[in-house]
């Protein structure tokens, strides 16, 4: 299976990418903006610019999945566009909480004063969700690095209950549907460690 991960250089990448290379049937491609200088053996890197199609059709020819680290609606949109140049069906999408309103108290009322509002607009999901593709789209709580690996994977529709995560969570999270441990087809997940429920805040805030 080829992996195409754009925005490689990110920091849930660093953790990510080590684990995919365990999977001795995946080949990984590296996007980025300096991919090239990125520190990973027996991958292939592709330097470009995820805003420019020509860039992104280069590096997505015979990909089987795309995982995309960050969340811009407008080069979500571009990056459909070169899905359905080549073909490739399924995208993972590293997104953000309250796009739909749906954090629940204590929690929202901090997170809706860090983040300047209680929904989040013109993100990822809504180009999506209109889409055609099998989309994964995970809807994060607030990172931190550390070795828990352990998530809260919560379907759209329920409130969104925890504060914090760890990066090496939401990248085991990734892995398990790239292996086929997890199968989230059309599906926004919340995404959160287990015990931050009902906290006011994440721990390290």
């Amino acid at each position: 299976m080829n992996v195409l991960i754009i925005g490689a250089g990110g920091q849930i990448p660093e953790v990510l990418i080590p684990l995919l290379q365990e999977q001795s049937d995946l080949k990984l491609t590296l996007f980025g903006r300096n991919a090239d200088s990125l520190p990973y053996e027996n991958v292939t890197k592709v330097t470009g610019d995820a805003g420019k199609l020509a860039d992104l059709v280069k590096a997505m020819a015979h990909q089987d999945v795309v995982y995309m680290n960050f969340d811009n609606k407008k080069i979500t949109e571009i990056v459909i566009e070169a899905m359905h140049k080549t073909g490739v069906k399924r995208i993972i999408q590293a997104g953000v909480l309250s796009v739909y309103g749906e954090v629940a108290e204590p929690f929202a009322a901090w997170n809706s004063r860090m983040m300047g509002g209680s929904i989040a607009h013109n993100r990822g999901i809504e180009a999506l969700e209109a889409s055609d593709l099998a989309y994964t789209y995970m809807r994060m709580t607030w990172l931190y690095n550390g070795t828990r690996s352990d998530y809260v994977a919560s379907p759209k529709g329920e409130p969104f209950l925890g504060a914090q995560i760890t990066r090496r969570a939401i990248a085991q999270f990734v892995v398990d549907n790239i292996t086929g441990k997890r199968n989230d087809i059309k599906a926004s997940i919340g995404l959160w460690e287990p015990g931050s429920e009902n906290k006011a805040k994440p721990d390290f805030y």
